[in-house]
């Protein structure tokens, strides 16, 4: 499964769970028993969490890794000493 849409998918997850939350918070009636609703919102609150994570370990679209920029940067440099030791200058 791609990272965006596990992202998205526990976006709408928090979202929901958040909304949920709020409508058992205020009627706790609704709920079978005092059991249930305890652990309805200790669910919800887990769900809520992980939505929080999965969003700060997104990957932000346009940020590259340091392993890519340094292996970029090193191909510059490798190549520019290749093309220099075959006579041709900078």
């Amino acid at each position: 499964m791609k990272r965006e849409v596990l992202v998205e998918q526990a976006k709408a997850a928090g979202q929901a769970a958040e909304h949920n939350l709020k409508v058992i918070v205020m009627n706790p009636e609704r709920m079978i028993s005092l059991e249930k609703y305890c652990d309805g919102v200790v669910y919800l609150n887990k769900m809520i969490w992980f939505a929080q994570e999965e969003m700060k370990n997104a990957h932000r679209p346009g940020w590259t890794s340091l392993k890519s920029r340094l292996l970029k940067h090193l191909t510059l440099i490798l190549n520019a000493v290749r093309r220099k030791s075959k006579g041709a200058t900078l």
